[in-house]
């Protein structure tokens, strides 16, 4: 077998220099580094633009959700779980402050107080759980958001509950999901959201997904939420929210999966903070 390398006029190709062949390599591996280096500096640049615009995202979802004044400050509570001593701990601070400011607090998961024990080793051993967000004026509470995830169709919902004194919602945001367009990403069109606005504690206890059609006068009240402001909006509209207060939460046509998932997640996230607000309402010296 003949194995001469040949050029295109047929002529025999002169064997490669083995120089040659390491330039070529080192100029390759120098390209190579080079993009890394620039995708990475872009990817860091726009991470930290990101997570600052989500941050201010986020804040501005819960003066919305529960339609707070100047006169109130907002208290972030992060959750995290250490699996090996059994505990929950609650990292608590007023949102936007510097990390320095927090605190934290430490429960068993019989809910049994225990001091907190600052130490880098068990904070890399914590499984993150969500957030709170606390609202306090004249240092009574004015509301709560519930940060929530749940197992969409295709992949996590993340949302926003937000609940009064009395735990009635006040309002629900999806803020993150990857649900396919005009099926489940009706989820986070005010039309669904606001279907579980109004609803008590025992009422989100027992939410149920339907697949039966809506009531025309309901959707049609639903989509003037958009437009108005949730207060003015639940007076115009208290005989329908008081009749769809203990009904079912009405699916998206062809999306029950997707409907379920966000409507279970609200359920869910709802009963946990109701258990976990009185360990932490005494901490906080709050009042209800």
């Amino acid at each position: 077998m003949n194995d001469t390398l040949v050029q295109i006029d047929g002529a025999p190709r002169p064997p490669m220099d083995r120089r040659e062949i390491v330039r070529i390599a080192l100029n390759l591996a120098a390209v190579c580094a080079l993009s890394a280096a620039i995708l990475g500096g872009v990817y860091v640049a726009t991470e930290r633009h990101e997570a600052t615009a989500r941050i201010a995202r986020e804040r501005r979802t819960v003066t919305d959700l529960l339609a707070l004044g100047d006169d109130t400050r907002v208290i972030e509570i992060q959750q995290f779980l250490a699996p090996a001593s059994r505990e929950v701990v609650y990292r608590v601070g007023v949102a936007g402050a510097e990390a320095s400011a927090t605190r934290e607090l430490i429960f068993t998961l019989e809910g049994t107080r225990r001091p907190a024990v600052l130490t880098p080793q068990a904070q890399t051993k914590r499984v993150p759980l969500g957030r709170l967000f606390f609202a306090e004026r004249d240092g009574r509470p004015a509301g709560f958001v519930i940060e929530g995830e749940s197992p969409g169709y295709k992949n996590t919902i993340r949302f926003f509950v937000a609940l009064d004194t009395t735990f009635t919602v006040q309002g629900v945001r999806v803020v993150q999901h990857e649900e396919d367009p005009g099926l489940g990403a009706e989820i986070a069109t005010t039309w669904f959201q606001g279907q579980f606005l109004g609803r008590d504690s025992q009422a989100v206890a027992a939410l149920d997904v339907t697949r039966t059609p809506m009531p025309e006068d309901w959707r049609a009240a639903l989509d003037l939420l958009g437009t108005q402001a949730a207060g003015p909006w639940r007076t115009a509209h208290a005989e329908l929210i008081a009749r769809e207060g203990s009904q079912p939460i009405h699916a998206v046509t062809g999306a029950t999966i997707s409907s379920r998932a966000l409507t279970q997640g609200v359920r869910t996230s709802v009963e946990h903070f109701r258990r976990r607000w009185a360990l932490l309402e005494p901490e906080l010296g709050g009042t209800r």
